[in-house]
């Protein structure tokens, strides 16, 4: 597991109103413990904030070797805010991770409200976090989905870092955040 300390250290000195509170809503929320998934990426405890780092150390590559010039407080917020809403969702029965029934549905949209609460979002920002899930967001994939698959073509047409960071979300997701 990645050593929370750190990223917490990390998140703190992004100097933002609120971020303090932020820090503290993912410790109590049971983000840096948490599962990823319940058969998936990150699937184990710790799950969620593993996949989290890999997914910033990625975007943070990509970024520089393509001279992105994307600032590293963005780079923190959406790597670490985008999944803020599996905190607490899945648990270990004793025998799997599962689904907690007592939490909340939603994904982006979610993870945005949380967010909200207690930080301001650049444009940006809120943008690479609501379209990171890609295709498996759209409602023409799954009829949970948070924007239809046009929403999804014109935003990333016009926002090209939000695709990028999709594509490092499923990269780490797929190769990267596998159990151990």
């Amino acid at each position: 597991m990645a050593n929370k300390e750190i990223i917490k250290k990390e998140l703190l000195n992004i100097k933002r109103d609120g971020m303090k509170d932020l820090v503290e809503y993912m410790e109590t929320s049971g983000f840096f413990t948490s599962p990823g998934s319940t058969k998936f990426h990150g699937n184990y405890e710790g799950g969620l904030l593993d996949h989290c780092v890999n997914l910033f150390n990625l975007f943070k590559v990509l970024c520089n070797k393509y001279n992105l010039n994307v600032d590293r407080d963005t780079m923190l917020i959406c790597a670490f805010g985008h999944d803020l809403c599996k905190a607490g969702a899945y648990i270990n029965n004793g025998h799997s991770i599962v689904w907690n029934n007592a939490h909340p549905k939603g994904h982006a949209k979610l993870s945005l409200e949380i967010l909200k609460k207690y930080i301001e979002l650049t444009p940006e920002e809120e943008g690479i976090i609501k379209y990171h899930m890609g295709m498996y967001g759209t409602t023409d994939f799954n009829f949970r989905g948070e924007y239809t698959l046009q929403e999804l073509s014109n935003y990333w047409n016009t926002n090209k870092l939000s695709k990028l960071f999709y594509f490092c979300d499923d990269v780490v997701a797929q190769f990267k955040d596998i159990k151990k």
